[in-house]
């Protein structure tokens, strides 16, 4: 039985991430009440399927059956006509089909992930090599989606990894675990173009796109960004990558909002670029690399069939060192979980200070040496009225007082444009960075669990273990190694942020000096008037 539910509060879900859309006061049907870890699975009246909090919910008294239908009518939905079953749903992600469609523009929406299907054979249990082990009966979560179930499993034994697909991790001083480095990528993106399909119907950006590797440029939509950034999540499934710059409804065609979305996805791209691993597959080779329309539909589909990614990706990591025991690893990531989240509350902080001094640069001070400039003038035209000759230079220099202060009122004005903005751009950036985190978290997570179900099990025997906990080092050695790579991309990104804003700051107090300085200058020493 499905029930009808009245939506709470409004929920943002990522539909890469078969999550639903709602709207507070909308009305969905819930399909599966209880699809795990508080979640519900719901169907839109317009067919649109996925997963919703429980607790945005509320249940109404309406309910229907959907039947079988094996020989049969689908089942009547006697409230809502237009309501698609589960049977009859479209699949969003293959709207495009096995190509790059004219069916959406630029930005209308993120390729959805495939709806869930209702195969009994899905829901059953799986077994490895004994009954040990069983697969995870929730299949949302980023564990089962990454595919490290899979692994553990031994699922992906007999796969053959390709050559040039191998992955090494290396140690530094003998100590941390470290993607072997590799040169990185850096990337321009250049005159954004507005064209147009469907006899001027639709409209949409297109970028250009050249690497500094081959010095040749390419054309890019923001929807093949979208499909490169989905790829990537699915390639590599325990690296932590960045979400793209928010996708814009209006105002997308407008100067200022170009500019700012042609700056956001050549920093992303960059930031791609420097991943020692990223940069150098073969997805991001053909997103970079690729000229010929017919080449790049045909490498869209090797990408979107790819044998390496999700679970296959954990067979191409090679570790050169040795790898890291349970304890060991679950006490680094257990860190890393502790620092993220104190990293995130200490940059909110740092977001929220910047907005109270842009606030007060751009208000408070700015109007209060608008005021002495002001007050500065008026008492030097007034003393200029006087009857002494001899009062002309500090009367003058009390006119250029007060121009010197609205000149700095000015620049209070302007200042936090080139220190707190950037900063404060910069600290967004990396805010989306820490959102990406969780998932890469719950991947070591659910393996460190599932390990844990295996050891207590009675069923085990000596190689079946042995081969468990291997593969279980071989994923928490790439979660460390990814680790890592946050934490030398961090530290050398708030070495080059905090260097600029410093340079600003100083910048800022040596103007306003240097305009304080020469108001000074002209008034007479006091043995000379």
């Amino acid at each position: 039985m499905s029930r009808r539910a009245l939506v709470l509060y409004e929920f943002q879900g990522e539909p890469q991430n078969s999550e639903l859309i709602v709207y507070e006061n909308e009305s969905i049907t819930v399909l599966c009440e209880d699809a795990g870890e508080g979640w519900v699975e719901a169907a839109k009246d317009t067919g649109e399927q996925g997963l919703v909090p429980a607790a945005y919910i509320e249940y109404q008294n309406e309910t229907y059956e959907i039947m079988d239908n094996q020989g049969g009518q689908p089942a009547a939905v006697a409230y809502n006509d237009n309501l698609i079953l589960p049977a009859q749903q479209t699949n969003h992600a293959h709207f495009e089909g096995s190509e790059w469609s004219d069916y959406d523009s630029d930005e209308e929406s993120r390729q959805a992930r495939p709806s869930v299907d209702y195969d009994d054979d899905s829901r059953a249990s799986h077994q490895a090599r004994s009954n040990t082990i069983k697969k995870s009966m929730n299949r949302f979560t980023p564990y089962v989606k990454s595919g490290a179930e899979d692994f553990i499993l031994g699922k992906e034994k007999d796969q053959t990894v390709p050559p040039g697909e191998t992955i090494t991790i290396v140690t530094t001083n003998n100590i941390d675990l470290v993607w072997k480095a590799a040169q990185p990528i850096s990337v321009e993106i250049t005159e954004p173009i507005k064209k147009q399909k469907f006899k001027g119907m639709k409209s949409f950006m297109s970028y250009h796109i050249t690497p500094h590797t081959t010095n040749l440029t390419v054309e890019r939509r923001y929807k093949q960004f979208d499909w490169f950034h989905d790829r990537l999540g699915e390639k590599f499934p325990c690296f932590i990558i960045p979400p793209l710059p928010e996708k814009a409804v209006v105002g997308k065609f407008q100067g200022e909002f170009i500019e700012q979305r042609r700056d956001k996805l050549e920093c992303w791209l960059n930031r791609i670029g420097r991943h020692p691993i990223i940069a150098h597959s073969n997805v991001t080779k053909h997103f970079l690399q690729c000229q010929d329309e017919k080449a790049w539909k045909e490498g869209k589909r090797v990408a979107e069939s790819d044998k390496t990614s999700r679970s296959g990706f954990f067979l191409t990591v090679q570790c050169e060192a040795q790898l890291p025991d349970t304890l060991a690893s679950e006490s680094y990531v257990a860190s890393f979980s502790t620092f993220s989240k104190k990293m995130e509350s200490n940059l909110d902080r740092l977001v929220k200070q910047n907005d109270d001094y842009t606030n007060k640069m751009m208000g408070g001070i700015k109007h209060m040496y608008s005021k002495y400039a002001s007050i500065f003038k008026e008492m030097g035209e007034l003393y200029d009225t006087g009857p002494l000759t001899n009062s002309k230079p500090v009367n003058s220099a009390l006119i250029s007082t007060g121009r010197c202060y609205q000149e700095i009122s000015d620049v209070y004005d302007n200042q936090p444009r080139y220190d707190a903005h950037v900063l404060s751009e910069s600290i967004r950036e990396y805010q989306g960075i820490l959102g990406a985190v969780p998932d890469m978290l719950h991947v070591h997570k659910g393996t460190a669990q599932k390990v844990k179900d295996f050891t207590r099990s009675d069923e085990k025997d000596a190689e079946e273990e042995a081969q468990v906990l291997k593969r279980y080092s071989t994923i928490s050695a790439a979660v460390m190694a990814e680790v890592n790579h946050f934490h030398e991309s961090r530290n050398t990104d708030f070495n080059r942020m905090m260097r600029d804003f410093l340079s600003s700051q100083l910048d800022f107090h040596r103007n306003v000096a240097q305009k304080l300085e020469h108001a000074l200058s002209l008034y007479p020493e006091p043995n000379n008037m």
